[in-house]
């Protein structure tokens, strides 16, 4: 059954209109109790069935009552209400005899027992000779009242009731009637008045002044208007008309003015006389849209409503008779008839009566006229409990409550509908003037605890003569239900936003919540699938009572759900699940993406409202947002979502999202979810697996992700894991595992098993890089493994003699030059081989090298360097002389102190240095490169002459020329202090180099005769013209060099 949209609530009975019962409150007898249905509006209000007597008797008990027992004659000038307005908890009251009843009353309670308590605290006699009051608009911001009384318009103080003065608002004479601009709400600081004047349309802007802005002249006098922006409906003795205000500003007025229809003119009956036409009405029916009344061919009158632009886009409303008073609150049209009936037309689809207000007022009272006030609030005196059970909205179902799984639940539902609150009300303290409600106290009402059950707006009332009653709206929660049964989604949501416009209801309220999850409910019904999830988010729908619609994800899920008859729910929304069933079956092909997109964006949602200080759901459900959106991020290849989801912060239960990775094949994305939740061996063993071809997966990065792992998160520590990876690294990719090779950490060096790896590498040759590997980090088989590597270094050696060759070139520029020095600079496995002999914490098997060496033939120096780690120092030292390292055969011999010196990889025995250079001078000597040992005798010489005695001398050869010796003599003779002697000699010693070099320079030419240059002649080094330049010229190679290049 459709709800009834209003509820009659009695406001004000027996009204004392005149002043004598200023401030004394009026207890009326109480109404029987009505039923709790009755009482939320769900079943039409029962007629109270009294008689005549019964009815005069209660009414003559008020101490302000009119004696309605009087005569005809006097009850006919008994002062009677003409018109109400309504501000919270102030009612300005217009009269018949042209005064202004000012009364404060206590918020009403709707289908209370008896009516609120109320003060009269003033009256205000107009002075405008006694007329009726015809019309009161409010206009609270402003602290105005707008007063229309008799024919003179004129505007008072809100607050006070006190006359503004002329200065600011003007007393306006000859007004047929007004209205307000209804685009703008009342309450703003500023609205528009249109007033109509004998054949004239004047528009007032009401500010803290009273300007007029705009004039128009028409052909007739009008008889109703209404505005709405800048488009006036008013219907004159002749026509119904809408008047565009801003065309008839720029061009006139016959471009700005549309007639209509033709109104009721008088008639003549059968008896001849003349039957004056009922007053013609219009109103605003929404944006830029009128209504007005025209009479059918019968006795029933039509309402037509059309546009701005003449045109009728909606349904005609058909009346009885025509009405006595008709007001529009959205989206019904409220017509009162003479007989006392109210009837209510939903304009909304095809115009119809939904709700027919008859005999709810006594005949005595009987309704006469309905006025839109500026509002008022209504409580509904019914907790929020009892109106959800009321409309069928629980929260959850009673006999399940016991059986829930999880106590958290348990106590917010319980906690949310035992909650009684005891709603507390503006009430005006007697003692006190009333206090004008202003914009922290709107409507006198304080709206921290508004809530779509609690409260409801009231701002039409009825008038009797004297007595008020207000059609209250159901409240808010009720009627949003209905709409969204009726599928009017969007009306209903915008009744909601609404509601939570200018007060504290919040959107974490239940009732808010419960009206979006059957909004998004019936949106998901329909497939619209945009609008359901909007919904789902702002009324937080339980994402465990959502994934039953997809029975594959809840079957996943099935460990972590409660039974769905255990989601706290109402039965409204319950009742939806189960007619949706299973999502997918209902959704077309196109739109099961867009199903899976809607759950993946929800559970998004849910997820970072859980971070909230206040989450809005179970604590038990965040496993079950994060499982089941692991789930969808890879079915849906979200993959950067997916490892953003399972690498952060989560509540993912690993054994149910691995099971199911695995089972659809998904072997990344489960090696990623054992690895984020420390299960390392087990994401390696699906990478394995994928690596080896078991399996496959395009996800997977190969190789280089494997490595990069390894190498980053699981190469952090040391640790079996690694080595074990190793070891299979090893077996299945050697080049692999030499590339990370040098990247392991020394720690995890040491623990490996050697021999286990290098059989493995043996079959590839790649066995000496990781035993480069396992000395330098110093492994527990290092000498064993060094001499391995030294006899593989030594085999490679000597299959080259580049070495040498060029060492023997540098030697020639530079005595002092090593062998060590000379490679250290090479990247060969001669210079590893000669670093790794030369550095004294290298440990291995010294002979057994040697033998290798000496089996080689052709290392010379590596021989003396393992025979210096010997100690065998003179066959070290001869070895060294042999292979042409002279400057380390000295070091070793006369500097074992040095630092560079062979002498430090063995302790040497202590000898005599004069022996020690006589047994090199004599190693010297028999060099087979005759100048070459001439050239190291004369260092020695010149460099050790004091351990050289005169004998020695006698060893060197008799064709070497003074020069060899030269040195030897110098010192010598510096030491005798003969330095006349010593200059001779050496002038003789300079003479006889002279000639000498003369002499072979005379060989030369006859030799080899003139060296004949051209202009074009380059240098046979620098490859560049010698000119004028000093040159040499070689013999042996016939080449013609600069001095510098030589």
């Amino acid at each position: 059954m459709e709800e009834e949209p209003y509820i009659v609530q009695t406001l004000v009975q027996g009204l004392a209109l005149d002043e004598s019962s200023r401030g004394k409150s009026v207890e009326w007898p109480k109404p029987r109790r009505q039923s709790l249905s009755q009482r939320l509006g769900f079943q039409a209000t029962e007629r109270i069935q009294s008689d005549n007597d019964d009815t005069a008797s209660q009414a003559s008990e008020g101490a302000d009552s009119v004696d309605r027992s009087s005569s005809p004659a006097l009850r006919a000038r008994a002062i009677r209400v003409e018109c109400v307005e309504m501000c919270g908890t102030n009612v300005y009251v217009g009269t018949s005899h042209g005064h202004i009843v000012q009364y404060t009353i206590n918020v009403p309670e709707l289908t209370s027992d008896k009516e609120p308590e109320r003060v009269c605290v003033q009256s205000v006699d107009l002075k405008l000779g006694g007329k009726r009051v015809e019309q009161l608009i409010a206009l609270p911001m402003l602290n105005r009242l707008v007063v229309l009384c008799g024919s003179t318009l004129v505007f008072y103080t809100l607050s006070d009731l006190r006359a503004v003065s002329s200065n600011s608002a003007p007393t306006i004479k000859g007004v047929s009637c007004v209205a307000c601009d209804e685009r703008v709400d009342r309450t703003s600081n500023g609205v528009l008045l249109c007033v109509a004047r004998m054949r004239e349309i004047s528009v007032y802007f009401v500010g803290a002044d009273v300007r007029l802005e705009q004039q128009v002249m028409i052909e007739y006098s009008v008889a109703s208007l209404c505005m709405y922006g800048n488009y006036v409906c008013l219907a004159d003795t002749q026509t119904y008309k809408v008047l565009d205000l801003a065309r008839i500003r720029s061009s006139g007025l016959d471009q700005g003015q549309l007639e209509l229809l033709p109104t009721q003119q008088p008639r003549r009956d059968e008896s001849g006389r003349v039957v004056r036409p009922p007053r013609p009405r219009t109103l605003v029916v929404g944006p830029n849209e009128f209504m007005f009344l025209t009479a059918s061919g019968d006795d029933t009158t039509l309402g037509v409503i059309v546009t701005a632009r003449g045109e009728a886009l909606r349904g005609t409303l058909q009346f009885p008779a025509y009405p006595v008073s008709i007001v529009y609150d959205e989206p019904h049209v409220i017509a009162v008839f003479a007989t006392g009936r109210i009837d209510v037309y939903d304009t909304r689809s095809e115009p119809r009566v939904v709700q027919s207000v008859v005999g709810d007022v006594p005949d005595l009272m009987r309704v006469r006229r309905a006025c839109v006030c500026a509002g008022g609030w209504v409580s509904t005196r019914v907790g929020r409990r009892e109106a959800i059970d009321a409309s069928d909205l629980r929260v959850f179902e009673p006999n399940r409550l016991h059986e829930a799984v999880s106590g958290r639940d348990r106590a917010m539902w319980t906690e949310a509908v035992d909650e009684e609150v005891e709603w507390r009300r503006e009430l005006v303290d007697e003692a006190e003037p009333p206090v004008w409600p202003g914009p922290d106290r709107q409507n006198g009402l304080d709206r921290k605890t508004a809530s779509l059950s609690r409260w409801t707006d009231a701002n039409i009332v009825v008038l009797g003569s004297d007595s008020l009653h207000i059609l209250a709206p159901q409240p808010q929660l009720i009627h949003i239900d209905a709409l969204l049964h009726q599928q009017h989604v969007k009306e209903a949501v915008a009744l909601v936003d609404a509601a939570l416009k200018g007060t504290t209801i919040s959107m974490q309220s239940d009732e808010v919540e419960y009206c979006m999850q059957v909004a998004g409910m019936v949106c998901l019904k329909n497939m619209q699938l945009d609008d359901a999830l909007l919904y789902f988010q702002r009324g937080h729908m339980d994402p465990r009572a959502l994934l039953y619609l997809y029975p594959s994800h809840a079957e996943y899920a099935g460990p972590l759900l409660v039974p769905f008859a255990h989601i706290a729910m109402a039965p409204t929304l319950r009742q939806l699940f189960y007619e949706i069933g299973d999502l997918q079956s209902i959704a077309s092909p196109e739109q099961q993406s867009q199903t899976e997109d809607l759950l993946e964006q929800y559970l998004e949602f849910c997820r970072t409202q859980m971070n909230t200080n206040e989450p809005p759901y179970a604590s038990d459900a965040v496993p079950v947002i994060d499982t089941v959106l692991a789930r969808v991020y890879a079915d849906n290849m979200r993959h950067a979502k997916f490892s953003a989801l399972v690498q952060g912060p989560n509540s993912v239960v690993g054994d149910i999202a691995c099971a199911y990775l695995e089972s659809a094949h998904k072997y990344y994305s489960c090696s990623l979810v054992y690895m984020a939740q420390g299960d390392a061996r087990s994401g390696l063993d699906l990478w394995r697996r994928l690596l080896e071809g078991e399996v496959s997966d395009e996800r997977f990065g190969g190789m280089a992700e494997y490595l990069e792992y390894i190498l980053g998160d699981l190469g952090d520590g040391v640790g079996h894991g690694l080595v074990d990876e190793y070891y299979w690294l090893v077996r299945h990719d050697v080049e692999a595992s030499r590339h990370i090779l040098g990247c392991l950490a020394d720690d995890t060096v040491a623990v490996l098993d050697a021999d286990r790896v290098v059989g493995d590498m043996q079959a590839v040759g790649a066995q000496r890089e990781f035993i480069e590997r396992l000395i330098a980090a110093n492994h527990t088989r290092a000498p064993h493994f060094t001499t391995i590597l030294l006899t593989a270094y030594v085999a490679e050696a000597a299959q080259s003699t580049d070495a040498e060759s060029g060492f023997q070139s540098a030697q020639a520029r530079d005595l002092g030059l090593t062998f060590q020095s000379y490679v250290a600079s090479e990247h060969s496995s001669r210079a590893r081989l000669v670093e790794m002999l030369g550095a004294q914490r290298s440990v291995f098997d010294a002979p057994k090298v040697l033998a290798c060496i000496e089996d080689a033939g052709n290392l010379g120096v590596e021989r003396a360097m393992v025979l210096a780690r010997l100690g065998r120092r003179d066959e070290a030292v001869e070895a060294l002389v042999k292979a042409g390292d002279y400057a380390e055969a000295e070091m070793l011999l006369l500097r074992p102190m040095a630092r560079e010196s062979l002498a430090r990889l063995a302790k040497q025995d202590a000898s005599d240095k004069a022996t020690d250079v006589a047994r090199l001078l004599h190693l010297y000597v028999s060099v087979v490169d005759d100048d070459m040992a001439a050239r190291l005798v004369s260092r020695l010489l010149d460099t050790y002459s004091e351990h050289i005695s005169a004998s020695t001398i006698e060893e060197l050869p008799e064709h070497w020329m003074l020069g060899v010796m030269e040195p030897f003599v110098r010192h010598k003779l510096s030491d005798l202090a003969q330095s006349e002697r010593a200059s001779s000699v050496q002038r003789s010693v300079a003479i006889a180099h002279e000639q000498n070099a003369r002499m072979q320079c005379a060989g030369d030419l006859i030799n080899h005769g003139p060296v004949v240059l051209g202009v074009a002649q380059t240098c046979g080094v620098c490859r560049k013209l010698l000119g004028s330049s000093a040159f040499v010229y070689e013999p042996q190679s016939k080449q013609v060099k600069h001095i510098s290049c030589a």
